[in-house]
């Protein structure tokens, strides 16, 4: 098979090498798409193929303002220029477009897919894809044809169809001889071949901003002490952890555009419950927030360094919109109210707030059957079926190999 590799983040370098490497010695022939500066000298040094897209682009009108790319893109980098934004874009589209409809691949793989035009060319030309992303139970991946959360193949499924749902794989041997390939990481190399990048330099600044917000975002919630709550004599209550504003989940897969939108949505309706509610601010929250105005310390309470199983476990149910958290609390058996698109949506213990808003919550969510027989069934699914054993940051061959699997 010819596989292509597209310009992923240089933080999952690692990984893509090594797969590029893995399934060489399978036969097949690997290829990274106009990789960046820094990504080149690598994959050159590793004796890599990469191949790049023309330098010429006809206009193109493909993204606007509105397009999922570039608002996510200007939301996550805190891109002022939009038109510049959609201009590029536009460019970036053209040129895999022409390069795509010229060099055939029977795969073309993706991390995450967000901010890749090359998720939308491969739409338009029906190319097959695979994407990949970190899975919701710890040391698991997502990989999977359409995309990942929920663009996976399976998002939308109703119970009984998902239980029945597998991945095509070929059941042979690979080579277990395979050694991990490390390759070193520096921040400032990547960032020195960045300023000579014309692909990153036109938002450079804007990518270094978001880094430094992050870091100071880290630092911040180092800082702060850790809260302890007395859940015995608290209260019963419901427990909201708050994404990320810029997250792609909460700009892309739900109809809010930043966590206040969807507090102000969800709250009235929560407090008509007479439960307490527990919200809990992200930890690498990278824009300035103040939720204060929702917060009364009576029966709204807002907290950040709070142990996350506790607050799960002890709380009545789980608001969320579409986070991993979300999932983790069907682990642990508790009911979750959903306010945005998840791939989730259809496990025993999930409702949909746009399905029941205009009814009691506490009586749509009693009408739940808890039964953990079937809870660990659904689980049970994602651990044997659906998601991969290992880390993009750790990896061992035993991953390596699954993924080969599914590329059939």
């Amino acid at each position: 098979m010819k596989i292509a590799i597209v310009n992923n983040h240089a933080s999952f370098l690692e990984f893509f090498v090594n797969l590029a490497k893995y399934l060489e010695l399978q036969g097949n022939e690997v290829v990274f798409l106009s990789p960046d500066n820094f990504i080149k000298r690598i994959i050159v040094k590793q004796a890599l193929k990469y191949d790049n897209y023309g330098d010429f682009a006809l206009p193109s009108n493909y993204y606007d303002s509105g397009s999922p790319i570039v608002k996510y893109s200007q939301r996550l980098f805190n891109i002022k220029n939009t038109q510049k934004l959609v201009n590029q874009k536009n460019t970036e589209f053209v040129k895999a477009k022409e390069y795509l409809s010229y060099n055939k691949f029977n795969y073309v793989l993706i991390f995450n897919g967000a901010l890749n035009v090359e998720t939308d060319v491969c739409k338009e030309l029906g190319l097959k894809t695979f994407f990949f992303e970190q899975g919701y139970f710890p040391n698991t991946i997502q990989m999977d044809r359409l995309g990942v959360n929920c663009n996976t193949s399976f998002a939308g499924l109703e119970l009984s169809d998902f239980m029945d749902f597998t991945y095509n794989s070929v059941n042979k041997s690979f080579n277990s001889s395979y050694k991990i390939i490390k390759i070193p990481s520096s921040l400032f190399r990547r960032y020195f071949f960045r300023l000579f990048d014309v692909h990153f330099l036109q938002f450079f600044f804007s990518f270094l901003s978001r880094q430094r917000n992050l870091a100071k975002a880290k630092n911040r919630f180092k800082r702060i002490a850790v809260e302890t709550i007395d859940f015995k004599t608290f209260g019963k209550y419901i427990f909201f952890p708050l994404q990320v504003n810029s997250d792609t989940q909460i700009v892309l897969n739900s109809k809010y555009s930043s966590m206040y939108e969807a507090i102000a949505d969800i709250l009235p309706a929560l407090k008509k419950t007479g439960l307490k509610v527990i919200l809990k601010e992200h930890p690498f929250e990278v824009e300035p927030v103040d939720y204060s105005q929702f917060v009364d310390n009576k029966n709204v309470f807002l907290v950040a360094k709070t142990d996350i199983d506790k607050l799960i476990v002890n709380s009545e149910f789980i608001v969320n919109i579409n986070s991993s958290v979300g999932f983790q609390a069907i682990a642990k058996y508790k009911k979750v109210l959903i306010l945005g698109d998840s791939f989730y949506d259809n496990s025993p213990l999930s409702l949909k707030f746009s399905e029941v808003k205009n009814n009691d919550i506490m009586t749509s969510l009693n009408d739940i059957n808890l039964d953990e027989t079937i809870i660990n069934s659904y689980l049970g699914k994602y651990i044997k079926d659906v998601f991969i054993e290992g880390h993009f940051l750790s990896l061992t061959v035993k991953m390596l190999e699954e993924i080969s699997r599914r590329l059939v």
